[in-house]
């Protein structure tokens, strides 16, 4: 006799419906809680749909963008297009990189400091100013000396 709770066996429709959601943006936990199934049991029921999904997608959207553009679709047209334009500065900026071109990256924000770690800068900087220094010492020319008078 069996024990437990038999293995999770997805269908055609769930993988379609998977693929879909992925696609569209939906996060594997979503996906599980709307089939029911733990997110462990996804992954693992549906590491295909979750790799490919929005390739796949893709891929049918602009097939579908291609069938209407050639039936004369201005819309469709306009969308290939800017796709098209899209696409190929993405590819311009990746051949740069493998050119040996270095693309100048974001400019990264400042490191951030603690409150210790600020007093103590400020501190250093109002050291090196020099406006709280102690103030020089007398100089020995003009003291007397005394002893000289009692011999």
């Amino acid at each position: 006799m069996a024990r437990g709770r038999p293995a999770f066996k997805p269908t055609k429709a769930q993988r379609t419906k998977v693929e879909e959601w992925i696609a569209c943006g939906m996060s594997q936990d979503e996906c599980a809680r709307v089939l029911g199934i733990s997110t462990p049991t996804l992954v693992k029921s549906f590491p295909e749909e979750i790799a490919t999904g929005v390739a796949k997608k893709r891929a049918e959207v602009v097939g579908m963008l291609f069938k209407q553009a050639k039936k004369g679709n201005a819309t469709c047209i306009k969308k290939l297009e800017e796709m098209t334009r899209v696409s190929a500065a993405a590819q311009a900026i990746a051949d740069l990189g493998n050119a040996g071109v270095e693309v100048p990256a974001a400019p990264r924000a400042p490191e951030k400091v603690g409150k210790k770690a600020e007093r103590k800068a400020a501190a250093e900087r109002v050291a090196a100013s020099g406006a709280f220094q102690p103030p020089e010492p007398p100089k020995i020319g003009l003291v007397i000396d005394n002893t000289a008078v009692n011999e």
